[in-house]
């Protein structure tokens, strides 16, 4: 717990500045601008206090603390690499920081890692945030991109020490420039390492749109030749479109014909067999589906839709379409391009509790908790519960009957099941499809059908060991830590 009062003693020196803030902003007197200034001024040691705390979190919750590492393998608890330098946690301070900032464990994992990296790896930037020289966003950026080119500690520490007149001087975009600019100074073996990583990773994903779900984006990363390729076929798929009498654009009809190209035997009947490349020279031509055989070639779209019965009956409103979101009843087929959809229903069995004596879950059961249960049981979680695994809410135990229900499963990811069973972490569930959460640290939640509450009872101060008011001697600056 030292560890964790050293980390945030800072935090003292922010008091005069924020009572100094209220007063300008409860003034009448000063201008708009000079709030905002203000505010921004206070959003930046908020920002710091935050990362100091997380800091101090890390290192009171296992920081290389290897005297702990036996303890932890007996109860099943589990180390977490959480940094460039594989600095080692405690698996379940990922979850406690997710929870109390209301974000998602993905995001609280990546803020955690950011700020271990900077405290081992940037001391100058690390003293710029408490400085209030620049905000701890712009930080992590700066850590980020070193990161991402594999520099070791001391590279690390060499570029941060380099850019230093940069750090509040220059904006984000010039100030990773100048980054990536020193690093290719410091460390060009880095660099070259790092091209040759790109030039082996090779990837294509989807991913829809947050504003239109019927829209969705497609990155890749391929060899230049087969991009060439694949550029040249858009286009001339593109253009017998538009033969054919298409009139929307040609960038319109390019990004149509990627999902032309997803079907081959309707590709097919559009171009025939435009070039030989890839294919053997005694090799003879494929034979052509006419349009009514590439028709029926259409893969059929196998798609979960949560809608109510009015919904369905009259053909619009709002269903939900999982791993894509909420969409117009109406916009179904456009989702998936055609409207060759095979519909899962999705039944809800209102206060129906099947259940079975044995451990393994029946596929009738998985259904009713999934239909009940849209997203994962944890706070403030996103993923959607089809694909998690089904966790007992009241831990099986051998012999006892209709231990397997409804009313006893919850859809949770390993980590969150792991923190449940073997870091102080309780889960109930007083009724069906709501959970109440007491994590190890004392946060407390409710999960139900509309979400998180925090229910974590408000700390009261104690006596104040220093007035909030409180200012310091003339001409006297807080001290700042050296790197």
């Amino acid at each position: 717990m030292s560890d964790l009062v050293d980390s945030i003693e800072h935090v003292f020196e922010y008091r005069d500045d924020v009572s100094e803030a209220v007063d300008v902003l409860t003034d009448d007197n000063v201008s708009d601008i000079d709030k905002l200034r203000t505010v921004v001024r206070l959003r930046n040691m908020v920002d710091a206090t935050e990362a100091d705390l997380i800091a101090g979190l890390a290192k009171a919750h296992g920081w290389n603390d290897i005297n702990n590492e036996k303890k932890f393998e007996e109860d099943e608890r589990r180390w977490v690499p959480t940094s460039a330098n594989r600095t080692l946690v405690d698996e379940a301070l990922p979850l406690e920081i997710a929870v109390a900032r209301h974000t998602s464990v993905y995001a609280a994992s990546g803020i955690l890692y950011d700020i271990v990296n900077l405290t081992e790896r940037h001391p100058y930037t690390w003293q710029a945030i408490h400085e209030l020289r620049i905000p701890v966003w712009q930080a992590q950026r700066v850590a980020s991109t070193c990161l991402g080119y594999g520099l070791t500690t001391e590279e690390t520490i060499a570029v941060d020490h380099h850019i230093q007149p940069g750090l509040g001087t220059i904006g984000v975009t010039r100030l990773v420039n100048l980054v990536k600019a020193t690093v290719l100074k410091v460390a060009p073996e880095a660099v070259a390492r790092k091209t040759q990583r790109l030039q082996s990773g090779r990837y294509v994903t989807t991913h829809p749109s947050d504003q239109d779900t019927a829209t969705s984006y497609l990155d890749a990363t391929l060899d230049t030749a087969d991009a060439l390729f694949f550029d040249a076929t858009l286009d001339r798929v593109a253009d017998v479109m538009a033969e054919r009498g298409d009139t929307r654009d040609k960038d319109h009809r390019r990004a149509a014909a990627v999902g032309i190209l997803a079907t081959p035997a309707l590709a097919l009947s559009l171009l025939g067999v435009h070039t030989r490349r890839g294919m053997d020279p005694d090799q003879p031509n494929p034979e052509i589906p006419t349009p009514q055989q590439a028709e029926r070639s259409l893969p059929v779209a196998r798609v979960y839709v949560h809608l109510s019965g009015d919904a369905l009956l009259r053909g619009e409103g709002v269903a939900r379409v999982e791993r894509l979101g909420p969409v117009r009843v109406q916009d179904l087929a456009r989702v998936v391009g055609h409207a060759r959809i095979r519909v899962t229903p999705v039944l809800h069995l209102g206060d129906n509790d099947p259940g079975t004596d044995r451990y393994d879950i029946p596929p009738s059961i998985r259904e009713h908790v999934l239909a009940r249960d849209a997203w994962e049981a944890f706070p403030y979680s996103s993923r959607e519960a089809r694909h998690l695994d089904l966790d007992h809410v009241n831990p099986y135990t051998p012999g006892r009957e209709g231990q397997t229900r409804a009313s006893n499963l919850a859809p949770l990811t390993r980590r969150a099941h792991r923190v449940k069973t073997h870091a102080g972490w309780i889960l109930e569930q007083p009724q069906p499809g709501v959970f109440y959460w007491r994590t190890e640290l004392g946060q407390t939640f409710r999960v139900g059908p509309n979400g998180t509450t925090d229910t974590t009872p408000t700390p009261q101060p104690h006596q104040k060991t220093r007035p909030l008011t409180e200012t310091r001697p003339s001409g006297t600056s807080p001290p700042t830590r050296s790197p």
